[in-house]
């Protein structure tokens, strides 16, 4: 069958506006090593835009020598606020540099082959996949490329270590740790749980309850008045993350117990609708001073062969508001 599409190739490009097939490649490859004319340069993109011009992605592997691709894998039933947010802003910066982020969402077919991310070439990969998860761990080694992994470890207990301490040195003796029903959130809700633990044991405190709050009003209804049946107030209540928080929140206004008087909660990730839940929730913010162009940086030097820069650790503060 005749092919009724024509790619419009850069040779077109360039006589359409009157230079060279080896400026055009210059300019819509954005290198950095030629000197273009302003005027040139606009020549040429706006030739390119007339034209509908589109890269061939595998004459430019062949032609470059590298991919410029970079694929984040998320192992998660669906994307969090704060983890979208962080994508979007390091899809923002490597835009800039002439690469493209693909997500990979989802734990279905990681190992399998008929999955779409097995037929990408990426340079790099971004991954939030947890250490201790062997399947999703053989997916991304698959690929045999630099990996940039989002998840400290340190960071993991620390958040629960962050939440029990703040919640002891206002005075709460009895810690609860609240933990999202999401099979896919359990490994980390378990080391966040230990970080809680830890500040029980250093403190010879008991060790925390631990509730399951579902994703629905009703759900979390029955998980709170079950826990308030064991546990009555005061308590403090250390939340896996800010959704689980506010979920917690509104079961525990719904059975009519006031927060933070009785039960002061706080939360993690500090996403935008924390400020808006009554009370305005207190919670556990990632202030990294890796920017998203410096990752975007190590992740263009590392496609190419050359080495990146080290990653200054994440650090923990407190944001807080009324709910503790």
């Amino acid at each position: 069958m005749e092919n009724e599409h024509h790619r419009i190739t850069s040779a077109e490009v360039a006589r359409a506006c009157g230079v060279s097939r080896a400026t055009v490649s210059y300019v819509l490859n954005n290198d950095p090593r030629q000197h273009i004319s302003p005027e040139t340069r606009e020549k040429v993109l706006e030739a390119a835009r007339l034209l509908n011009y589109q890269p061939f992605a595998p004459a430019r592997v062949l032609r470059s020598g590298y991919s410029q691709l970079a694929l984040a894998v998320l192992p998660f039933e669906q994307v969090d606020p704060l983890i979208a947010g962080t994508l979007k802003r390091l899809q923002d910066a490597l835009s800039e540099q002439g690469y493209s982020l693909i997500w990979h969402v989802g734990l279905h077919d990681l190992a399998s082959q008929v999955h779409p991310s097995a037929n990408l070439a990426p340079a790099v990969i971004v991954s939030y996949v947890d250490e201790d998860n062997p399947e999703a761990n053989a997916f991304i080694r698959q690929f045999n490329v630099p990996i940039f992994p989002m998840i400290s470890p340190k960071a993991r207990e620390a958040v629960g270590e962050i939440q029990g301490g703040y919640l002891y040195e206002r005075g709460f003796r009895r810690l609860v740790f609240a933990s999202p029903e999401r099979d896919d959130l359990q490994s980390l809700s378990e080391a966040r749980l230990e970080g809680v633990r830890r500040v029980c044991a250093a403190r010879k405190l008991a060790p925390p309850q631990v509730a399951v709050i579902p994703g629905t009003r009703e759900g979390a209804r029955e998980a709170v008045a079950a826990l308030l049946a064991q546990a009555p107030p005061p308590f403090g209540l250390c939340c896996y993350n800010d959704e689980v928080a506010i979920a917690a929140m509104a079961a525990l206004a719904d059975a009519g117990v006031p927060v933070p008087t009785a039960v002061s909660v706080i939360g993690c990730d500090d996403i935008p609708l924390a400020q808006f839940s009554i009370p305005s929730l207190t919670t556990v913010t990632f202030s990294n001073s890796y920017p998203m162009d410096q990752l975007a940086e190590n992740i263009i030097a590392a496609s190419q062969g050359e080495p990146a820069g080290e990653v200054p650790p994440t650090s923990l503060s407190i944001v807080v508001r009324a709910s503790a």
